[in-house]
């Protein structure tokens, strides 16, 4: 990598240039496994950013990527309430359960069957992102739909969350952009940290959502900053401005062009057997994912169906989410040892 001299550039220049450079290489270590320069590099480029705004302070921009890991701990975490309420989604266990949905859709579009959405469910803590004129201003989790827990800070340690857009093919940035997604801890990092907390004699999390959902709420950004969490965006709940997608095939497409996180393993299906083999596929591939995935969300493409459709006090009739059953497996005992004590 070619270094750019710093004498005889203005300070400004040299940070807006040290900025999008390191931003660029988080995007391909974090987000897509495929890093240009070393650590070591990296860091390199991120102290001389940290030293050009400690020199010149004017130039600390709300989305500089010095800006990630936030200073004190909070006392405790405020309150937000979600302007457009998150709610969960219903469940299918099994193929007739499926179809069972898909024909309630369909009864209710006048028996016209629409193009659905398949997307891997993610397991982790879901959350909102909201983004004012391209910077992003708010994180929040679910809590019970309405009222979430501000995680702002917390989010701003996750790499591959982007905290300033870019222009779409559109051209141009919504006013105001709520996006709606998954925080996940990675099979890659669960195990570093079990393993760190193994070697110093401290008991082991259970799983990677555990991890996920209470890292994400610690009142110490540097701490959730060192588990090493992902994210995956898959829904924009408002788009306040011109040219907002009018499908949620074109939301996730309109989401990588931000520069989001989306999972790149979905599918557009015409009907319900299309869907069966979406999930036939991912029952057993899932598994060499580098992330965990308990099954598959699926959902009306057109929004405007979507609207149609309403939703219920805690479901939108539009989507649904099919549960892989849980597999079990055969423990021999070996042996049996008791321990007898004085008493």
């Amino acid at each position: 990598m070619a270094k750019t001299g710093t004498k005889a550039k203005d300070p400004a220049v040299r940070a807006a240039e040290l900025r999008d450079e390191i931003e660029r290489h988080a995007r391909l270590y974090y987000v897509e496994d495929r890093p240009e320069i070393t650590d070591a590099e990296y860091d390199a480029l991120l102290r001389e950013l940290i030293a050009l705004e400690e020199e010149h302070p004017r130039l600390v921009t709300p989305d500089s990527p010095t800006q990630r890991v936030g200073g004190t701990p909070v006392g405790e975490l405020p309150s937000v309430r979600h302007e457009i309420p998150l709610l969960s989604l219903e469940n299918a266990y099994s193929p007739e359960e499926l179809a069972a949905w898909v024909k309630r859709v369909t009864e209710r579009l006048d028996g016209r069957t629409p193009a659905l959405v398949c997307e891997l469910k993610i397991d982790g803590l879901s959350v909102s992102l909201v983004y004012e004129e391209g910077r992003l201003a708010r994180a929040a989790t679910r809590g019970d739909g309405t009222t979430g827990e501000d995680v702002t800070p917390n989010v701003k340690t996750i790499h591959d969350v982007p905290l300033a857009l870019k222009i779409s093919s559109k051209g141009k940035i919504p006013d105001v952009l709520e996006v709606r997604g998954e925080v996940y801890m990675p099979k890659k990092s669960f195990a570093a940290l079990n393993k760190a907390r193994e070697e110093a004699g401290e008991p082991l999390f259970a799983n990677p959502r555990n991890v996920a959902a209470g890292s994400l709420r610690l009142l110490d950004a540097k701490i959730t900053a060192s588990r090493r969490l992902s994210a995956f965006l898959y829904s924009i709940a408002r788009w306040e401005g011109a040219g907002g997608p009018e499908r949620q095939s074109e939301s996730l497409f309109t989401l990588e062009e931000l520069s989001f996180p989306v999972n790149p393993h979905r599918a557009v299906v015409s009907d319900v057997e299309g869907v069966l083999a979406f999930l036939d596929k991912w029952r057993t591939k899932r598994h060499d994912l580098p992330f965990e995935t308990d099954g598959v969300v699926v959902k009306v493409d057109a929004l405007a169906d979507q609207k149609r459709l309403g939703q219920t006090a805690k479901f939108p009739r539009w989507a649904v989410a099919y549960k892989y059953p849980p597999e079990e497996a055969t423990t021999v005992v070996t042996g049996i040892v008791v321990q007898v004590g004085r008493t």
